[in-house]
């Protein structure tokens, strides 16, 4: 028996697939009542991650409460639940805690198709959380 998706775990970072992401995340979402958290993740590489300035940091929130905002105004005008959500990390591997530690039924991720070889398709993050989440993955390009 297939269990009822409840909560749906969308990584956004503001481009053009993340926003297809989303909307794909509504359209499921909406007609069965089941709530989204959109995911920003301020990328911090560890080795910066003490060189980081106020100001910089200052900016990161910024940009991510810019893009949760495009987001919750987008769900609220489809009708459906959501909640933002922003953490600090690395993206990929966040993004595949959270949604393992959350008990989401399914993420709803855009592919930014950059890099070589696999990752021509598919972008790294979005391969790494195919491959690790462990769980029901839709890749939106």
């Amino acid at each position: 028996m297939v269990n009822k998706i409840q909560r749906i775990l969308v990584p956004l970072d503001g481009s053009e697939n993340s926003v297809r992401g989303l909307k794909c995340a509504m359209n499921i979402a909406q007609p069965i009542g089941a709530t989204i958290t959109g995911l920003y993740v301020i990328h911090v590489p560890a080795r910066t991650a003490i060189r980081i300035t106020p100001q910089q940091r200052k900016k990161e929130i910024s940009f991510a409460e810019s893009i949760i905002g495009n987001a919750l105004k987008m769900a609220e005008r489809s009708q459906t639940n959501f909640k933002p959500r922003t953490e600090t990390g690395n993206p990929a591997e966040t993004i595949t805690r959270i949604a393992k530690t959350g008990n989401y039924d399914l993420i709803v991720i855009g592919s930014r198709g950059r890099g070589i070889g696999k990752e021509m398709f598919l972008g790294s993050v979005s391969n790494h959380v195919l491959h690790k989440a462990g769980m029901p993955v839709v890749v939106v390009k």
